[in-house]
């Protein structure tokens, strides 16, 4: 073993790696767009990076995970992040909304039913828990569940056995759940309307979805991938956006999240007609907009953009530049531009003069 890698044992359990960590986060950001066909988990404002941080970080498990926020914010996109960044990336992910299907069907979905279990089944039937086996289930909305459906998932989640309806054989469960809801959680516990002890063996590891409105510097991004996705999907492309259509979009709240957002530019990319995607083009709701004298400048959000990510890579340029996905040379035509070229200059020079650490390398 060359000695200049040796490590002192002590530090390796007290340290945490970084590059480990950013490559799960990247592998994930790329099979997740692959996947998902939009590309919805692009972002780089720190909400975001905290998001797939933790994800990342627990995907290495078989923790069970509690995600929540509101409605459209990207949370099966991030359930399926975590799969895909998981020893179980090759096994099934399979996703169930517990909101969309009344309790007697959400019960034979979930863990399937005997022949003769009740009228209509003829044959046995495999539920989703056993689909996913190896895998993740995913429960989207899951504070929906009837108190019957709750009693079973805790004994999954307990014993990880449980019976078919209509059934007297135990069937194990070797699944990985991740659990969603656009409500709070300990709220519905207080409500009565979810069980105390279901809430502590799914909220093991919770992580918080941020809404469309407070990672803005992402907007951008995510535009350019949806109408990228158009293009190739419906044949619906178009020439850009003009200043005054990117600007609303950037200050509009986005009640509906990324899925809202979606939904807009799909419609202004059809009535654009292969032009430019202006302010007309866009439905949005008027009440929800920002008002003009609060909006932020696109440029004043893509300068904290760079200037946020510099800070997180200790003012490196080439993984400055990767982690926005831009060149190089883009780049320092956005420090010229937002006059942060004398900034990095100043901390180059303080960590030659021993004020910072060490220079990174470009």
């Amino acid at each position: 073993m060359n000695a200049a890698l040796a490590i002192d044992s002590r530090d390796v359990d007290a340290r945490p790696n970084p590059d480990r960590l950013d490559g799960r986060i990247r592998d994930g950001m790329a099979i997740t767009g692959r996947q998902t066909g939009v590309s919805p988990v692009i972002g780089q404002s720190p909400p975001w990076r905290q998001v797939l941080r933790q994800g990342a970080q627990v995907a290495a498990t078989d923790t069970t995970v509690f995600l929540q926020g509101e409605s459209g914010t990207g949370k099966e996109v991030v359930a399926r992040f975590i799969h895909r960044a998981s020893p179980r990336k090759d096994r099934p992910f399979v996703a169930i909304n517990c909101a969309a299907l009344p309790e007697h069907l959400l019960e034979s979905e979930l863990f399937g039913y005997e022949r003769g279990a009740f009228t209509g089944a003829h044959q046995t039937k495999a539920g989703q828990i056993e689909l996913a086996s190896m895998g993740v289930l995913f429960l989207d909305e899951v504070t929906e569940m009837s108190p019957t459906a709750q009693a079973k998932l805790l004994r999954v989640l307990q014993e990880r056995e449980f019976q078919r309806l209509g059934g007297t054989r135990l069937v194990k469960a070797n699944v990985r759940v991740i659990a969603a809801s656009n409500r709070d959680l300990r709220a519905a516990v207080a409500d009565g309307t979810f069980r105390e002890d279901l809430f502590y063996r799914l909220s093991v590891f919770d992580i918080c979805i941020p809404p469309l409105r407070e990672r803005r510097s992402d907007i951008p991004l995510l535009i350019a991938a949806f109408l990228e996705g158009f293009s190739r999907s419906t044949g619906c492309s178009s020439a850009g956006l003009t200043p005054d259509a990117l600007e609303m979009l950037v200050g509009y709240e986005w009640p509906g999240n990324v899925r809202e957002l979606h939904n807009a530019l799909e419609r202004a990319a059809i009535l654009c007609q292969g032009g430019l995607i202006t302010a007309e083009h866009l439905s949005l709701r008027s009440t929800s907009v920002v008002a003009p004298r609060r909006r932020p400048k696109l440029s004043d959000v893509e300068r904290r953009a760079i200037e946020q990510v510099l800070h997180e890579t200790d003012w490196n340029k080439s993984k400055a530049a990767r982690r926005l996905g831009i060149t190089r040379t883009q780049l320092y035509c956005r420090l010229r531009k937002y006059g942060l070229d004398g900034l990095t200059s100043k901390h180059a020079e303080g960590q030659e003069d021993g004020q910072g650490s060490p220079p990174s390398v470009d």
